[in-house]
């Protein structure tokens, strides 16, 4: 009866001085719906009969802290991979009660397939818990084993949540002949503890933080995984039994060469004649192998429609060439494959090309494991260079790379043991041209013009294919948007387009802007800068440490020329104005006086990819700078 007692006594105890942590925790969180209490993982790692195993648990606790919170947490999902068995879901709410809490059980689980933005079809599943009686100061607690089927794919582990975590935690317990390596990747990974507990056979490393803040997202910024303190962890290499020694798992380029290639020796490995006589008839005017690879990457881009999937092993093993030709669609690894297979056949030197789009933040040869890329293309070797075709954009032409390649990192195979590292080239701003011509007059209290704008480069290829998706009224309203200037008044009577050589665009509009000059006595003010480029470029430099990211380098060349009406002459003239930010950002502002004319030109060049933090405080002065000269106006007055 004592034992009982103090059993009781001790638990009243305990709950009493949680319920007090709980206040604390509440005020120092003040502002916040909730916080995350506890989020902990533990990774067991086993040899069983020659083969490594992995059991992961997992338990997450968060407190909900407002009256809000409730409806804003009442769900929790569980996500795993083809790669990954789900197993032992537990979940429950701890309601707050006189002596501590209650417990409440979820009863309600529903597990569906988990889709992802633009692919077909998917191979995760998501598992929803919803949490009962939740109120302020409830806690929900989930709590879930994962075992993970292949142990190449190590998960990854993120310290910081969507919401202020006070304890995060990873730990991983191997046999002592398995060795594993990690990297912590992210800034801020100084707040990161490790430790290690070594037993007779076993070794664990656990990776602690504490008091972490909500992660900040950013719309302008790179992938999360390029800021925020994350976990990459990989097993070296480990001993299958007491007869065999130590095999090799990851550690080089080399070793995760040998382990794509697993993926494609035995595709495509019987020639396929219907595909070789395809091949043939489409290169057969092609006297040179840039022509031939050139004729092959345009019939694909044609003919082949790109469909995302990710099946278990499907994800990665591209399937046979010549039943992609036949489907007519495939993923990034059948049309990769299927370029590769048909270079080859036309006598061209074509590879298997791993890569990681820029949502990517690693480098093979810092981080030569699967987690680095998450694409696939063809390398094809032309007069000594390589040129990379990525087909999965009908849009791009041949030897550009899709603008989410620059920069990046090109794992190709060449054989087993044989391969090439080669950083996809960033394409110039030349490249990426936008010319902009705009013919204004009076027109009472108006402004009537029109506007010819000649893109090629990215920019062109994305609205190449928009259009092609969207109806009379839609490519009506995306002209607008693209042509809109002077003001919100800004009507388009007319317009315009061309898709042309390249997919270069030409747009073509006339309109009218109402109310846009200014009338003061016998002096007219108008403002040229009918479009202000860049003027949002000023970044908000409070607490951000996160790069702002830029899709292309570029040139933009804007000219307007206005009519000046008869009887009026020019008697003002903005100055010229040229500026620039070393490596980012180029501009120059010039007015000419051509008599019957005014005309402005605008040059601008983007020079960078990324604008780092310590960057921002020379782009935010241009910015600045920029801005002023935007308020500008000529001033024509009456003879």
């Amino acid at each position: 009866m004592k034992k009982i007692l103090s059993l009781l006594l001790l638990t009243a105890t305990h709950s009493a001085f949680s319920q007090d942590a709980e206040l604390i925790l509440a005020e120092k969180y003040k502002g916040e719906n909730a916080i995350v209490t506890s989020h902990k993982q533990h990774l067991q790692v086993k040899v069983e009969d020659g083969v490594l195993k992995g059991l992961m648990e997992v338990q997450k606790e968060i407190l909900l802290l407002t009256d809000v919170a409730p409806g804003l947490y009442n769900n929790a999902s569980v996500y795993r991979t083809n790669f990954e068995k789900l197993k032992n879901v537990e979940g429950y709410s701890l309601i707050p009660a006189k002596n501590g809490y209650d417990k409440l059980k979820v009863k309600d689980f529903k597990e569906k397939k988990s889709t992802s933005e633009g692919i077909f079809y998917d191979d995760d599943y998501e598992t929803i818990l919803s949490y009962p009686g939740l109120v302020k100061g409830a806690k929900t607690v989930v709590k879930y084993q994962i075992e993970h089927t292949d142990l190449h794919f190590m998960p990854s582990y993120y310290f910081q949540s969507y919401i202020p975590t006070v304890n995060s935690q990873f730990s991983v317990t191997v046999p002592k002949d398995v060795k594993i390596k990690w990297q912590l990747k992210g800034q801020n990974t100084d707040m990161v503890k490790m430790t290690m507990d070594e037993s007779r056979n076993k070794i664990t490393y656990t990776w602690a933080a504490e008091n972490l803040d909500k992660y900040k997202i950013f719309e302008d910024a790179p992938n999360a995984s390029y800021y925020l303190p994350h976990l990459l962890l990989y097993i070296e290499s480990y001993t299958p039994s007491a007869d065999e020694g130590p095999r090799q798992m990851f550690g080089t380029v080399s070793d995760l060469n040998r382990f794509y290639y697993g993926f494609i020796k035995d595709v495509n490995a019987k020639p396929d004649e219907h595909l070789k006589k395809l091949v043939a008839d489409i290169t057969k005017d092609a006297t040179r192998d840039a022509e031939k690879a050139k004729k092959i990457y345009q019939w694909v881009q044609a003919n082949i429609k790109y469909v995302a999937f990710e099946d278990g092993m499907g994800g990665f093993i591209p399937r046979e060439a010549h039943i992609v030709c036949q489907r007519k669609y495939g993923d990034c690894k059948d049309m990769a494959g299927l370029l590769v297979t048909m270079c080859r056949y036309a006598g061209l030197k074509s590879y298997y090309t791993w890569i990681g789009t820029r949502k990517k933040p690693y480098k093979y040869k810092e981080t030569p494991l699967p987690v680095t890329d998450n694409h696939m293309i063809c390398a094809v070797e032309i007069d000594g260079n390589f040129v990379f075709l990525d087909a999965t954009d009908a849009t791009i032409p041949f030897g550009i790379p899709p603008f989410n390649l620059q920069g990046k990192d090109a794992l190709v195979q060449i054989s087993k043991e044989s391969y090439k590292v080669i950083t996809i080239p960033v394409t110039p701003g030349t490249h990426n041209l936008i010319q902009d011509s705009t013919h204004i007059s009076l027109a009472g209290k108006a402004l009537v013009g029109n506007v010819v704008i000649n893109m090629k480069g990215y920019t062109a290829y994305r609205l190449a294919d928009m259009m092609q998706y969207r109806n009379a009224g839609e490519q009506e309203d995306a002209i607008k948007s693209i042509t809109s200037r002077g003001s919100n008044k800004y009507i388009q009577k007319e317009f315009d387009f061309k898709v042309l050589q390249d997919n270069a665009i030409r747009v073509y509009s006339n309109f009218e802007i109402p109310d846009y000059p200014l009338q003061v006595g016998k002096e007219w003010y108008i403002n040229m800068n009918l479009e202000r480029s860049y003027q949002n470029q000023w970044i908000d430099t409070k607490d951000r440490t996160v790069p702002m990211e830029i899709d292309y380098h570029s040139i933009i060349r804007q000219v307007v020329t206005m009519e000046i009406p008869k009887g009026y002459h020019v008697s003002y003239l903005p100055p010229v104005f040229e500026k620039s930010a070393d490596n980012l950002l180029k501009c120059k502002i010039v007015y000419e006086n051509l008599g019957k004319e005014v005309r402005l030109i605008k040059e601008f060049e983007v020079k960078t990819l990324y604008i780092q933090p310590k960057q921002f405080e020379e782009n935010n002065k241009l910015i600045e700078a920029l801005r002023k000269q935007y308020q500008e106006s000529i001033i024509i007055t009456k003879d």
